[in-house]
């Protein structure tokens, strides 16, 4: 029996600065002493423990002088201190009360998981200790006027000694957990924890985040819903391809696929067998050679001539009749047409690529003057969607406006100037701006104030969803309903504005653009239904599904929507493949999953199956308590 060989590879490693995992991979070619030659290939991971307790340092050769169970930082030697202590060196006396999470590893608390809190009072002579739980609800941050103390009997949490454990966590456990301590001099002294866990760990889902989602193919998996499978599978973890004959999400539509043609479980497309063709493979294939000879070439190009004639003819007629169309609405318009003399323009007020709004003032016909917004479009600028917007928007807001009142929550139309160059459209002036923007200064003033004005943002959502349902009563289609083309009035009403120029007027990354037969436009993205993105189709149920891009607009205080996994400004197709992997805008941050349920049912791939604006209208104000508009404001709620 021949003897075993051993080679032995040494590797010298001098010096490897680093605070991560390092792997090393090196390899040679050797020769050994039988003339073999080999490849030897050596692959090891070092990794990074840092330096030992009491020890800091690039080269661990420096001494910490952290004291009392203080952490030392590997680099600098910086000292964490514990509670109860402060100083460089963590080694002077600092009575404080503070509450302690456990395990502390994460600042995100998930649904379903164990939390415990304790209530440390170091260097204080306690004479007792409260909890004190503060819930919270969706009209305000907490529910301050009514404060329940915890005990054994509450399903918040069990209070045992100076902790709380929650065994597991639930949502309606949310709220402020606050400790006081009374000390013997008689003072108290407190300290505040806020749970908001809204979310379940990485792949649960349900109700208590008790199921497991387990997706495959790398499926999101979706707090409510679980797996949500892609078009071609089906299942609880979408294990399944669609059944011979089935296509789509959830596999819930059937192929026409003819003659025992194979069909695509992800979009329908038929692969035929061979000897067939068309679209659904309906035909047989042509494999005869046809020899045609000049003589029967020169009548078909006649022919053919003759038919191009024919269709410029009917296109041209087409155009005469849709300019006679335009003629006939700029009719209808007559009796809105202002005199020049009424009106009075001071300033601009927005800008865009394609139009701007200028500030002034109208003498109405009772005699008196009110501010106005007029909106054009700049002449240097002046395209044919630009113009076909411009006109959609004069006739859309004269169609709202029969009656001369309009609507509460639709901007108020006070008519157009068409006979001098350029041309306006007249609405009233918005003193608090765009949605948007209010949005925005709520936001800089909750960082400061900690109210989350929950009941005013909820009253700008109902009176959008108003607004939206007098749209679909009158069979209008607004196609970009967002926080940028909804206004505030001084009185703090939302009304919609913007049928059409929205997107020429306010220039804003909300817009990408797209090139629509031939002529560049821009388009709102992030907030169009499905069907509006690979279908071009724009109905009520599409303005819905925008609606819940809105309300997720006033949610988060205006952040400018992502979906995850995806860029920041993504393309059509990334957007619509997002999409349908059933990626949807997450809940954002204080949220109440109240109004995060009525936003997601928005966005349900089947049009028919979303809300109408009136049952948006009624389940938003069911969260809202019977109070005026004016009260919300005056007590910041």
């Amino acid at each position: 029996m021949a003897k075993s060989v051993r080679y032995v590879v040494l590797v010298e490693v001098n010096e490897i600065w680093s605070t991560l995992p390092y792997r090393i991979q090196c390899g040679a070619n050797v020769t050994l002493k039988k003339l073999v030659e080999a490849s030897v290939e050596l692959m090891f991971q070092l990794d990074i423990i840092g330096c030992p307790e009491g020890r800091y340092g690039l080269y661990c050769d420096k001494d910490c002088v952290c004291k009392n169970g203080a952490r030392c930082h590997g680099f600098n030697g910086a000292c964490e201190c514990r509670p109860g202590w402060r100083g460089r060196a963590c080694d002077i006396p600092w009575p404080e009360v503070v509450i302690v999470a456990s395990p502390g590893d994460s600042v995100v608390k998930y649904i379903g998981t164990n939390l415990t809190l304790a209530c440390l009072a170091p260097h204080i002579h306690v004479v007792n200790m409260t909890w004190i739980y503060k819930a919270e609800n969706d009209y305000n941050d907490y529910d301050t006027k009514v404060v329940n103390l915890l005990d054994d009997t509450k399903e918040k949490g069990v209070v045992q000694n100076n902790s709380i454990n929650f065994k597991p966590i639930l949502e309606s456990a949310n709220g402020e957990y606050i400790c006081v301590v009374q000390r013997v001099d008689g003072k108290a002294v407190n300290a505040t924890f806020v749970l908001n866990a809204t979310t379940c760990p990485p792949n649960y889902y349900g109700e208590v985040c008790n199921q497991k989602c387990d997706c495959q193919y790398g499926v999101t998996c979706d707090r409510w819903e679980g797996c949500l499978c892609p078009p071609g599978r089906h299942g609880d973890r979408c294990e399944h391809t669609c059944t011979p004959g089935s296509f789509g999400l959830n596999c819930s539509r059937i192929c026409n696929c003819q003659n025992n043609a194979s069909c695509d479980p992800v979009n329908g497309t038929c692969f035929c067998a061979e000897g067939q063709s068309g679209e659904f493979c309906e035909k047989p294939e042509n494999k005869q050679v046809v020899v045609i000879v000049l003589a029967s070439v020169i009548p078909a190009l006649v022919i053919l001539v003759g038919c191009i004639v024919k269709v410029t003819l009917v296109r041209r007629r087409g155009l005469e009749t849709k300019y006679t169309e335009v003629d006939t609405e700029m009719d209808t318009l007559s009796s809105w047409e202002i005199d020049n003399v009424d009106i009075t323009f001071e300033h601009m007020i927005g800008q865009g690529e394609f139009g701007h709004v200028v500030r002034g003032r109208l003498r109405v016909p009772a005699g008196y003057q009110v501010l106005v917004a007029a909106k054009s479009i700049r002449p240097d600028r002046m395209t044919a969607s630009a113009a076909r917007d411009f006109r959609r928007e004069m006739d859309i807001l004269a169609r709202i406006h029969e009656d001369k009142e309009g609507h509460p929550n639709v901007v108020k139309f006070y008519g157009v100037l068409t006979k001098s160059e350029p041309q306006y459209i007249v609405v009233e002036y918005a003193t608090n701006e765009e949605l948007r923007r209010y949005l925005w200064s709520l936001r800089e003033e909750y960082k400061v104030t900690g109210q989350r004005r929950l009941l005013e943002r909820l009253g700008f959502a109902s009176g959008v969803a108003s607004g939206l349902s007098e749209l679909a009563r009158l069979k209008i289609v607004h196609r970009d309903i967002a926080a940028r083309n909804v206004v505030i009035s001084d009185r703090k009403v939302a009304k919609i504005a913007d049928f059409g120029l929205s997107r020429d007027v306010y220039m804003s990354s909300g817009y990408e653009r797209t090139n629509q037969g031939g002529e560049e436009e821009l388009l709102p993205l992030k907030w169009m239904a499905m069907e509006s993105l690979r279908d071009g189709v724009y109905t009520c149920e599409s303005d819905v599904w925008s609606y819940g891009v809105l309300l997720w607009e006033i949610a988060s205080f205006g952040e400018e929507p992502r979906y995850a996994g995806g860029p920041m400004h993504p393309d059509v197709c990334t957007l619509l493949e997002l999409l349908r992997k059933g990626v949807r805008l997450q809940q954002p941050e204080n949220c109440p999953l109240s109004v995060y349920r009525i936003i997601r049912s928005c966005w349900i791939v089947d049009p028919s199956k979303r809300p109408t604006p009136e049952d948006l209208l009624q389940k938003i104000d069911q969260l809202m308590p019977r109070r005026d508009a004016a009260h919300l404001v005056n007590h910041n709620i």
